[in-house]
């Protein structure tokens, strides 16, 4: 990591870097678990696991990148991750949601009558559904992947400080200011 970040930049670079990898991991056991479940598998599954699986090794090369010195290309991707995280949609047949890590989910249900929903978890998970026989409308936004998105933003403007703010030492050397009776020619007159 560069020098001019400080221990605060430091210390949320790893909490994010840990979470999205912890994450990644958690989702892997998830869809691992997923595939010994499945009775029937067709081509269709394959492609939805595989895609699953693409989702959290994402969040875990993600998560590496913010302990390497291309930790800007890590949180341009963390907050990719964070985006795809948010909307929670099924509708006619059709599924998405995908949350690595942990998430509060608020929103609405529209199945035998209009509800509000509520979704806590702490392990990652997804579901994926292409005309399946669910026949219920949902929307929902995942309010963790609404704060880690808050999170990267606020990280990304202190970082920006912590560099604005750092000199480093040959800058400043170079800085300083020679007398003018100091000042030699490069030509000799005698």
């Amino acid at each position: 990591m560069p020098p001019f970040l400080s221990k605060s930049s430091k210390i949320r670079l790893n909490v994010l870097a840990w979470y999205q990898i912890i994450g990644g991991i958690l989702g892997l056991v998830a869809t691992c678990m997923t595939i010994v479940q499945a009775g029937q598998v067709n081509a269709l599954i394959i492609f939805i696991i595989l895609f699953a699986i693409g989702l959290y090794v994402f969040s875990m090369y993600a998560g590496r990148l913010l302990f390497t010195s291309r930790y800007p290309t890590g949180l341009r991707l963390s907050k990719i991750n964070q985006i795809a995280q948010i909307p929670q949609i099924a509708m006619l047949g059709y599924a998405f949601w995908y949350v690595s890590g942990s998430m509060f989910a608020v929103g609405i249900k529209v199945a035998d009558g209009f509800t509000f929903d509520f979704n806590f978890g702490l392990m990652s998970t997804w579901q994926m559904s292409i005309a399946s026989g669910d026949r219920y409308f949902l929307l929902a936004v995942n309010v963790v992947a609404i704060f880690w998105l808050y999170f990267i933003a606020k990280l990304k403007r202190d970082i920006q400080d912590d560099e604005d703010f750092f000199e480093p030492e040959s800058v400043v050397e170079s800085n300083e200011t020679v007398p003018d009776n100091e000042i030699v020619s490069g030509t000799d007159l005698s």
